[in-house]
């Protein structure tokens, strides 16, 4: 059986969900949220005013605002609460899946938020219910699972109506199966971070050397029989390990382990001008913080502490780090109301390059969703204190990280960016499924995104030579809705590889690459890096220097080099001349033709067409 995981985000629980049934044909050991599990706030319009060119009289920068922010209305814990009930009883492919399609072998759902499901739409540590929404998360990662054992030893179920439910527990405890096997919410570190108000972010290990052939075990089989609890995967700082265990009782040759990162519910706000606070929202705590932690943050202190020993303590053959926002682009110069990424605080970015890469963590790749389409990026990494040395050196120990980005169950660019179900409605779904689309696609052929990566046509013929698939040639990237998949080969004869794909409606992928874990953990050169000595330096020279002096700053680059400003600007100037007539044009044409129609209704009937033969109008002959 294929060693496989599935990693999905931004879904509506009222939009149709169609990609449910391909989801679990792929027989995942185990299923991640990467945010957005659902849309808990309300959109109440754009902020068109907001649109031009500004200084920021902070920072005396110059911003452009393009396109309009949305504004939104918070979400309270019964809204959102409402949502993932929504989802758990009215999606029943999504049941099914949770449920497992064979009685002894189930996917591990777990994952992180996002802003959506957090219930503020660009969310951070300002919203008030923050803690109540972590909760609810976690009672939602957790449906279908059975809960407690009560004093007297019986199982507890849900009360839900309608919902097949099976009570693990109980028979894993019939069975004599150590406890430690058992999932528990009340036992899980996730939940008890959330519980404290710390936020949603753990880690998940998978073994797949483990695999169980027992077809008549009645006791589910969390992640395929590959999972391995916290207490055995010793990774997790928060869970107590045993006095006796010094090393790991799991392979490290055939196991991954994935880690989800919470970048809401201790996020730093964006800049924000007149900034006026709703009924859900408060104000920022201003606790010192750490020296160790950006001024301008997506984790917050605690969670970067638990990050940096978490990766410490993993010994897995392969490293995922699953973020609700993307890690490495920086795409339209504005600030992150308008659209967020890591870049937009870069002291956090370059923190975050630092702790993966000096953390000795084996094939580290990012996995982001939040964009609402499908991305495969690259960067390349050279320590600071080595760019002083020869061009041909330095350059061969650049060390390759891989993003990717998969986004869109529900909406995306090739539909309807949009999540509001009346844009997938008609009559506005013949407009907006239109618009979305070519802005889209125009964007990635336009803009100077030199960290997508591009495949070239001899690459790909040449994995297809070689049974491993192949993908698609060109630029990597995807419209339409879509999950990903990783799938993992530890004795293929070369080390082991990992296999991304991104999977529409069709059961074939839309794209498919692949990487061996040598070359992800940067002891065998990862080929297609253009980037120069002076791409590094000109980075090194503009980005900041991590707050955390304990480790050596990495200075990551676009693996294809550094735009020119200029080439970014007019680019930017075309897709807002692109945006301007995809948004604008038509209604102005629909708009003359309503004026030209109203001008020449009256004048037809004050004129009515001539009669036949040779009268005129008041009937006199000629």
């Amino acid at each position: 059986m294929p060693n496989r995981i599935v990693i999905a985000s931004c879904s509506h629980p009222a939009l149709p969900q169609p990609l449910w049934p391909i989801i679990s044909s792929r027989n995942p050991a185990s299923f991640v949220w990467a945010g957005d599990a659902i849309y808990a706030d309300r959109f109440e319009g754009l902020d068109w005013k907001s649109i031009g060119l500004r200084k920021d009289k902070d920072s005396q920068k110059w911003t452009f605002t393009f396109p309009p922010p949305s504004i939104h209305q918070d979400a309270t814990p019964a809204v959102i609460r409402g949502w993932y009930n929504r989802q758990w009883e009215e999606q029943i492919e999504y049941r099914k899946f949770v449920g497992g399609s064979n009685g002894t072998k189930r996917p591990l759902v777990f994952g992180t938020i996002d802003d959506h499901d957090l219930g503020q739409n660009n969310g951070d540590v300002t919203y008030r219910y923050r803690r109540e929404s972590n909760l609810e998360f976690m009672d939602f990662l957790y449906r279908g699972v059975s809960q407690e054992f009560g004093s007297s030893g019986v199982c507890q179920k849900y009360s839900s109506k309608n919902v097949a439910q099976v009570c693990d527990d109980r028979m894993n405890m019939q069975n004599g199966d150590n406890k430690s096997r058992i999932r528990s919410k009340s036992t899980d570190p996730m939940y008890q971070r959330a519980m404290q108000g710390k936020g949603v972010y753990g880690v998940q290990l998978f073994d797949f050397s483990r695999v169980s052939d027992q077809t008549d075990d009645p006791n589910p089989k969390w992640g395929n029989g590959y999972w391995i609890p916290e207490q055995e995967a010793m990774i997790d700082p928060d869970v107590q390990k045993s006095s006796s265990a010094t090393e790991p009782s799991y392979s490290t040759t055939h196991s991954v382990a994935i880690f989800v990162l919470d970048v809401r519910s201790n996020k730093t706000p964006w800049p924000k001008k007149g900034k006026h606070y709703t009924s859900t929202t408060a104000p920022l705590n201003t606790t010192k913080q750490s020296t160790s932690t950006p001024k301008y943050d997506f984790l917050g202190e605690d969670q970067w502490t638990w990050f940096k020993s978490a990766l410490s303590n993993s010994h897995a053959a392969i490293n995922i780090i699953v973020s609700g926002l993307q890690i490495h682009p920086q795409r339209f110069p504005n600030d992150g109301n308008i659209l967020e990424e890591w870049s937009k605080f870069p002291e956090s970015q370059q923190l975050l390059y630092n702790t993966v890469l000096n953390s000795g963590a084996k094939s580290p790749l990012f996995v982001s969703g939040d964009v609402h389409m499908a991305q495969v990026l690259r960067k390349d990494c050279i320590r600071r204190s080595e760019l002083m040395q020869g061009e041909s050196e330095i350059l061969s120990k650049a060390r390759p990280l891989i993003e990717v980005t998969t986004s869109g169950l529900t909406h995306s660019w090739g539909t309807a960016f949009s999540s509001q179900p009346k844009h997938h409605r008609w009559p506005l779904k013949l407009y907006s499924y239109f618009i979305s689309p070519t802005f889209m696609t125009t964007a990635h052929y336009v803009l100077p995104w030199r960290d997508l990566v591009i495949r070239s046509e001899a690459e790909v013929e040449h994995e297809k030579e070689q049974g491993r698939g192949g993908g698609k040639a060109g630029k990597q990237f995807g419209l339409e809705l879509n999950f990903g998949e990783f799938e993992f080969d530890f004795d293929n004869g070369e080390g082991g590889s990992v296999t991304a794909r991104i999977f529409g409606k069709d059961p074939t992928p839309m794209l498919e690459i692949r990487w061996r874990l040598d070359q992800l953990t940067g002891k065998a050169h990862m080929p297609g890096m253009t980037a120069t000595l002076s791409d590094f330096i000109a980075v090194s020279q503009n980005s900041p220097e991590a707050p955390d002096e304990t480790y050596d700053d990495w200075i990551c680059v676009p693996y294809r080099g550094i735009p020119h400003v200029g080439k970014i600007y007019a680019s930017t100037l075309i897709m807002f001349i692109v945006f301007c007539a995809l948004f604008f044009l038509p209604q102005i044409l629909l708009m003359t033709l309503f004026v030209k129609v109203r001008r020449w209704w009256p004048s037809r009937k004050q004129n009515p067409p001539m009669p036949n033969g040779n009268e005129h109008v008041n009937g006199i002959k000629d």
